[in-house]
């Protein structure tokens, strides 16, 4: 057994209040664990298990524990668990049975942290089967005779819990499935103390999706849902609270069993969304907001015949209930930035009955806005404007059109209402009409937002930027969706032109105010702002273009100024990269809308030198510690766009930065733009990135080959290799062996993806085919040229490709075939699949390709 040592205080010291002394704590923690692990390992449960220790010595000891075999990044889980899997049998038996040992520990946060610990590390020994008496031990906690501690079985329902949240279910066997769900549900009796009966109704919720087989019986499903709607009806509120929980998890994974029930779940959740208290009815609310949500995806999919109707059924009488929880604000709650209470949780539902129940939920809300959108009670004019805003998605424009026309003027009234919540309600209701109805007006309709209402509107809404910032958050968002409303294809100009520079200029103002003086709640309001300017040149007309081209000097100034600015702090570090950030997609911006102009692009020629030193400098800094990568690097690749060929000049300078985004795995969006900005530059560039080429196919080779490299990477690496084949032409011979062999094993995990039948990988591997096809497509025209002259590798290129084709027909009709969403199918990628077979056909002979394939034979 490994060396103990005694690390209490270290372990104390890790939740000191000085910030120096807890840094020191957690070095000597971490160097213990790098240069001995078994003896950290043993250390620390040695801690835990001590009953003489401090809970909150032994908490951390739990905390330490859970983090040595557990961590947030996939690699870094898997190292860990490589670890302990690698750990000595008598030191990890010796841990399992001390946590099992603390399930009965007086101490309740020790018995919860403790259960946590257990789950953790169960999710690795189960998977090769080594800890066998984990369920028969905590199975016998809860049928010890005489019984075990109300503490002792409370935990062990919460380690059920865990267990069925952290443990993949293809490692519990079927029947420790029904040992653990018998366990839980007879902990839910009415025979138990409260805290036993919560433990168990939220261990249910975390096990339900385990409970297929019981939901399949009907006299087993019944006796579950009984047993749950009890709970709905506890004295105690915690356990009603977690109870409509349950019940929420119960119609998201077994909807179609429901009906039987519904009667009885209606009644018992309208009664706690009017009478109980404001959590529980939150909860209430939320069962039927998964139910909405259920039913929408059912329909969106084509599956509306498994539609029950739930919703539109009981429209009629849960729509009065939600209007009047919008009146019931939590006070206490206000000022505190995402706060769910009963009101928001029946907003959110009120939006999803406008979806599902669409025209005629207008007239049914109507009433209710009109009768309390001038309250002098500010509850019902903030209700009111929530549910106002909450409809605007779902009915048709026409059946809005009257109904908004005359609530805006009373919206942009309530824009200085005396109320922080109604203005900022207020804001955000403009913004939904924005959305979803200015500029989808119905046809022969005037336009929601007239030529003639803008002036006034644009005021009020300016005005309000100067407001508090949550209220300045959507005030933003309003502007973004009234510029994205009067957007249009190369129009000359848009009722917006006149007014863009005055409005650009006020939300740079408002960002820089709480850049400047930051606040609670500032840093959304700023980022919002500069979102706001960014759609507002988005959607400029070409009589503004001039504007855009003088905007973009004056951001390139202020990354210029602040690239001079000294950094004295990590935090000054983190602030200057957001800013930096922002800063980088406005210019990425200004780029892309004066790209779209042949004239304005022209316009660029002066400054390219300029912007590209300034963004090597951003990327610079970021090599540092102390600048931003992603943004930077998304605005090379528009510049690309700009420049074209001439982007060669730059190719020296920027490639050391490629380099390194490409290799940056831990930040794997970084890498995942550097990829596109690579194959940015291999369209601008063409043959002059031949010089780099062998070093940057290493890398992304590697890359594809590394399990450490995020898999979503992956299929762009593919793409971006087909770029460059199209940008090096014949060069690209050179590493046609090599690239072939990663796109052969590529395409035999997707054809496997198809015959698992799993749709968790639908996704992916739709995403992993557009890869591949990028890919060889890319090849093939590429060499396509000397092959079909017969010049220079050409005979061995051809040669390789149609070793390859039977396994490419393969994977062509393995998409055909796969049946994976039923008869779904994504258009995009059939239509790649079959332009890549014309793409061999028209480099290679049409017979070897058909011979090849086994279509003739």
């Amino acid at each position: 057994m490994a060396v103990v040592i005694d690390l209490s205080a270290a372990l104390a010291s890790t939740f000191s209040h000085d910030a120096s002394i807890r840094q020191q704590a957690e070095q000597h923690l971490d160097q213990l664990k790098e240069t001995n692990f078994p003896g950290y390992l043993a250390s620390i449960t040695n801690e835990l298990g001590n009953e003489d220790r401090a809970d909150d010595i032994r908490q951390a000891a739990a905390l330490q524990l859970k983090n040595s075999v557990d961590a947030k990044d996939a690699v870094r889980r898997q190292d860990l668990m490589a670890k302990w899997q690698g750990t000595d049998a008598a030191l990890k038996q010796h841990i399992r049975d001390v946590l099992l040992r603390c399930l009965h520990s007086p101490k309740g946060d020790v018995r919860k942290t403790t259960a946590l610990v257990i789950a953790k590390i169960a999710n690795i020994d189960m998977q090769s089967k080594a800890w066998p008496a984990l369920i028969p031990t905590l199975l016998n906690n809860m049928a010890a005779q005489p019984p075990a501690s109300v503490g002792t079985r409370q935990a062990t329902l919460t380690t059920f819990g865990y267990i069925c949240e952290e443990v993949d279910e293809s490692l519990l066997s079927p029947e420790n499935v029904n040992m653990i769900l018998t366990a839980v549900v007879a902990g839910m009796g009415q025979s138990e103390q409260d805290d036993v009966r919560l433990a168990a109704i939220k261990a249910l919720t975390n096990a339900i999706h385990l409970a297929r087989g019981n939901f399949e019986v009907e006299t087993e499903r019944t006796y579950l849902m009984t047993v749950v709607c009890q709970c709905t009806l506890a004295s105690n509120q915690p356990m009603r609270v977690a109870a409509f929980q349950c019940l929420q998890q119960i119609a998201d994974n077994y909807y179609p069993k429901l009906q039987s029930y519904m009667t009885e779940l209606y009644q018992l959740s309208t009664k706690a969304i009017k009478d109980d208290e404001d959590e529980v009815a939150t909860q209430a609310i939320e069962f039927w907001s998964t139910v909405a949500e259920y039913e929408l995806e059912l329909v969106e999919d084509g599956k509306e015949d498994q539609c029950k109707n739930f919703i539109a059924s009981a429209a009629e009488y849960l729509l009065p209930l939600m209007l009047d929880c919008l009146a019931k604000q939590d006070e206490d709650s206000l000022e505190d930035e995402g706060t769910w209470n009963r009101a928001m949780a029946a907003g959110f539902f009120l939006k999803l009955l406008a979806r599902i129940c669409k025209d005629r939920l207008v007239p049914q809300v109507l009433p209710f806005v009109t009768g309390n959108i001038s309250s002098p009670d500010w509850h019902y004019r903030e209700a009111a404007t929530f549910a106002f805003g909450s409809i605007m998605e779902g009915p048709a424009p026409a059946a809005l059109d009257q109904f908004v026309r005359a609530g805006l003027p009373f919206l942009m009234n309530a824009l200085k209402d005396q109320h922080r919540v109604v203005r900022e309600t207020t804001a955000w209701a403009l913004g939904q009409v924005f959305e979803h109805l200015h500029g989808n007006e119905a046809e022969g309709q005037p336009p929601i937002v007239a030529k003639e209402s803008i002036p006034p509107l644009l005021s009020a809404l300016v005005a309000s930027l100067k407001d508090e910032p949550r209220v300045v958050y959507y005030v933003c968002d309003a502007l973004r969706f009234l510029a994205l409303g009067f957007q249009s294809s190369e129009g000359e100009t848009t009722p917006l032109s006149p007014y863009l520079k005055d409005l650009v200029q006020n939300l740079y103002e408002t960002a820089e105010r709480f850049r400047s003086a930051p606040c609670e709640n500032s840093g959304k309001a700023q980022v919002a702002a500069y979102e706001a300017i960014n759609d507002l040149v988005r959607s400029s007309a070409r009589d503004t273009l001039e504007f855009v081209g003088t905007l973009l000097q004056v951001v390139l100034g202020a990354i210029n100024t602040n690239l001079e600015t000294q950094i004295t702090s990590h935090q000054a570090a983190e602030k200057m990269a957001t800013l930096q950030g922002q800063l980088c997609g406005m210019l990425q911006v200004c780029m892309e809308r004066l790209c779209r102009s042949d004239d304005a692009r022209a316009a660029l020629v002066p400054l390219r030198d300029k912007i590209m030193e300034t963004l090597l400098q951003v990327m610079a800094r970021t090599q540092s510690g102390a600048g931003v990568h992603e943004e930077a690097m998304l605005a090379v690749g528009t510049f690309t766009v700009a420049v074209g060929s001439d982007f060669e000049k730059y190719l020296q300078n920027f490639m050391p930065f490629v380099r390194a985004g490409l290799q940056d795995h831990m930040q794997w969006q970084v890498c995942l733009s550097t990829v596109g900005v690579l194959g940015d530059v291999c369209r601008a560039v063409g043959v002059a990135l031949w010089p780099y080429c062998d070093e940057l196919v290493s890398i992304i080779l590697s890359n594809l080959g590394s399990p450490n490299v995020h898999r979503n990477i992956k299929p762009e690496l593919l793409t971006v290799l087909g770029d460059m084949a199209l940008a090096i032409e014949g060069n690209f011979a050179k590493y046609l062996d090599a690239v072939v062999t990663i796109l052969r094993q590529a395409m035999a995990m997707s054809i496997q993806m198809v015959s698992s039948q799993d749709y968790d990988t639908y996704d992916y591997n739709n995403l992993l085919r557009r890869g591949i096809i990028d890919a060889f497509s890319g090849i093939v025209q590429g060499l396509g040229d000397d092959i079909t002259k017969g010049t220079g590798s050409g005979s061995a290129s051809r040669d390789r490709l149609t070793a390859e084709l039977p396994a490419v027909y393969q994977f062509v009709a393995s998409i055909g075939a796969d049946k994976t969403a039923g008869d779904a199918y994504d258009e995009d990628v059939a239509r790649a699949a079959t332009a890549l077979l014309g793409d061999l056909c028209s480099v290679l002979p049409v017979r070897i390709v058909l011979f090849s394939t086994g279509v003739v034979s």
